[in-house]
């Protein structure tokens, strides 16, 4: 019976590791060469349900690569408060688009995060239409943010940063150690997505002016644990100043 790494570093598994494949989407694929090491998987596995496998560090590793039997996961999400599986909102927002993870930018991810944070704290049923109202989702090549929409102010403060290093903080994750994995997308989205043909609820004007309504303080992004460019930078800094630390197991 095959051990399920739990805690400490990740477990290699190469009998199911099939072959990765490289979709060939990166402009400058060498700057995204993988820099998220085993030591730095293990800060966030506690993110991670029990019995999660994480593949181990390989600096070849890129973000476009796609398996059958491993998923890539952005390290953003996850240095900022994010637990998987994600909350129903985030959730929703990535099944409705079909985006995979990775080609979500960490703006984007502040922007999920600040919202879930304000429909569990200040109790507004915010959806993926009231999201609509609020930001158009535009395309960065093949990946994916938001830009608040022009009639308004912005609605969330502080989400928006000059991120580094973010496209090589990634890790994989063996699909079917976690839940719905298996169903997760195996390719980057290549087709055009938009919010826009989303139609109003009943509830949508009410909860937008409630959204409105709060102050400004509590519509500002206040991450759990640390802003992503700020672990990005100081992970990469480490990787190179003491590569003793981030030796491959």
């Amino acid at each position: 019976m095959e051990k399920m790494a739990i805690c400490s570093s990740p477990l290699k598994d190469p009998e199911n590791d099939s072959p990765f494949r490289s979709q060939d989407l990166l402009k400058n694929p060498s700057m995204e060469l993988c820099r998220f090491t085993d030591p730095e998987i293990d800060q966030i596995h506690h993110c991670f349900p029990e019995g999660t496998i994480f593949k181990a560090f390989d600096s070849s590793m890129k973000s476009d690569c796609k398996s059958d039997t491993w998923v890539s996961f952005p390290a953003a999400p996850f240095q900022i408060g994010f637990p998987y599986p994600f909350p129903a909102f985030t959730q929703s927002f990535f099944t409705l688009t079909g985006l995979c993870y990775i080609q979500a930018m960490p703006m984007l991810w502040r922007v999920l995060y600040t919202l879930d944070q304000i429909i569990n704290n200040e109790g507004i049923d915010l959806g993926l239409t009231e999201l609509n109202h609020l930001y158009n989702l535009v395309s960065h090549g093949f990946r994916f943010l938001f830009k608040a929409k022009l009639q308004h102010p912005h609605p969330l403060l502080k989400v928006t940063k000059n991120d580094t290093n973010w496209g090589n903080q990634l890790f994989f994750v063996r699909r079917d150690s976690i839940p719905n994995g298996n169903h997760l997308p195996k390719k980057w989205n290549l087709k055009a997505v938009s919010l826009t043909t989303l139609m109003d609820r009943p509830a949508t004007t009410e909860s937008l002016a409630a959204f409105w309504a709060l102050d400004s303080t509590v519509r500002t992004y206040h991450p759990k644990i640390k802003d992503s460019e700020e672990a990005s930078s100081t992970s990469y800094n480490m990787s190179i100043k003491y590569p003793h630390m981030y030796a491959n197991i």
